[in-house]
């Protein structure tokens, strides 16, 4: 198994990495928990989730369970109940005995969570753009602005800004629902995602935020017609993009 942690043995310490940052409010953030109330599962799942993302532990490799718990120096009660939500997030599955293995990558599976993420998305947002006030579209191209690359961003980086930018064009019209469900596609594909943005690092430092421009431009329009067919243009570029470079899912 790859290893996770470093020099890190504390399950305290993770706090120090936790993703949590990148999930970013759906709105008003009055009742969420301070870090400091963070579970310990939470903390593993945050851990675990970032060494998959940035290629630490890669697709098809194993995890096991006492070795896990050993290098976050947790028990392995935690640990299991970490990697059976991984695995209701598509990242782990989970295996007979006390190991799991990383889920793999394929053009199968990223079409079929790209797909979904169009339905859902072109929905929310051809329903949004009746409420998009002056500052909320001066705060998307603000944010649009953002997704330039800079000295010193990575695919994790850049990863934050991004899903600021999509979040801010679903805000206006999303029910809990919807939020339960694009939070949902938008983990299952952020594996993905990270391999869109690592391609984004190698080319120009406006790439990322060119891919975005229509969306947008259709946002400033509120424009419905426009945001539908640039959201489903804008995610089959990215299966375009990295598909071919993924193996196909066998039957099972």
């Amino acid at each position: 198994m790859g290893h996770l942690m470093g020099s890190r043995t504390s399950p305290y310490d993770v706090a120090v990495v936790d993703q949590s940052a990148r999930r970013r409010p759906r709105g008003p953030t009055n009742g969420s928990r301070p870090i400091r109330s963070r579970s310990v599962v939470d903390l593993v799942i945050d851990e675990v989730r970032r060494t998959i993302l940035d290629g630490s532990l890669a697709p098809g490799s194993p995890v096991v369970i006492s070795e896990l718990s050993a290098q976050l120096d947790v028990s392995h009660i935690p640990v299991r109940e970490a990697l059976r939500r991984l695995e209701g997030e598509g990242l782990i599955e989970l295996r007979h005995g006390r190991s799991a293995v990383v889920v793999p990558l394929s053009a199968d599976d990223l079409a079929h969570v790209f797909r979904l993420r169009a339905l859902l998305e072109a929905d929310v947002m051809a329903r949004a753009v009746e409420h998009y006030t002056d500052d909320e579209l001066d705060e998307l191209e603000h944010t649009y602005d953002a997704l330039a690359v800079v000295p010193g961003d990575d695919a994790d980086s850049l990863s934050a800004r991004h899903n600021d930018f999509h979040r801010l064009l679903v805000r206006p019209a999303a029910t809990e629902w919807d939020w339960r469900l694009l939070d949902m596609l938008w983990q299952a594909g952020e594996r993905y995602v990270f391999l869109i943005l690592a391609e984004a690092l190698t080319g120009p430092p406006t790439d990322l935020q060119s891919k975005h421009t229509d969306l947008l431009a259709a946002a400033r329009r509120r424009s419905a017609t426009g945001l539908h067919e640039a959201i489903r243009t804008h995610l089959a570029a990215g299966v375009a993009l990295i598909g071919p470079r993924l193996g196909k899912v066998e039957p099972r």
